[in-house]
């Protein structure tokens, strides 16, 4: 069975972990698109991948390339995945799905009747502390649960002068309000 080929859209910190995710799981990866073609000529060249896509149409022409990974701002993603869906690309798409409830429900419907996959990774079901709370909950040793609640911090905007792309509610989505 050939590997499948993807092309990765944005170059950020998330881009990356999909890159990885993406050559554990046998994929090959056969480019990167970016904010202009010269950041994807470059980070393409810096991951040994054989092109990098000046944008979004270029990718979803790509014969070699059947997924679609959506890493870029979240005002970005609606846009985005609908061009890979309706180009017949299977899409994995960076959550947000979408920065409102219409669109999301409007890119599900589009990946339901397609017949493409597409999914949103939430990845936190794999992290440590969560591993060790399932297994501790299967082991019974905490008893019947009747609710559960957690949070976690990230170091990565703490300053409250940060000022970025997720923290403005037009780019980032509502949730940033």
């Amino acid at each position: 069975m050939p590997k499948p080929g993807i092309a990765i859209i944005g170059t950020g910190m998330i881009a990356a972990v999909h890159r990885r995710a993406a050559l554990l799981a046998g994929a090959e990866i056969r480019g990167v698109a970016a904010s202009s073609a010269q950041r994807a000529a470059e980070v393409a060249q810096a991951w040994g991948v054989p092109r990098g896509y000046r944008d979004i149409e270029e990718v979803v022409a790509a014969p070699q390339v059947q997924v679609v990974h959506v890493c870029t701002p979240n005002h970005l993603h609606r846009a985005m995945a609908e061009a890979a869906l309706r180009a017949g690309k299977h899409v994995v798409c960076e959550k947000p799905l979408a920065t409102t409830l219409d669109d999301a429900q409007a890119l599900a419907a589009l990946a339901n009747s397609s017949g493409l996959v597409a999914t949103v990774p939430f990845v936190y079901r794999y992290h440590p502390v969560v591993r060790e709370a399932r297994a501790r909950i299967a082991a019974g040793d905490i008893g019947p649960l009747h609710l559960i609640h957690g949070s976690y911090l990230q170091d990565w905007l703490l300053d409250p002068a940060s000022n970025n792309w997720r923290v403005d509610p037009a780019l980032g989505g509502a949730s940033r309000r």
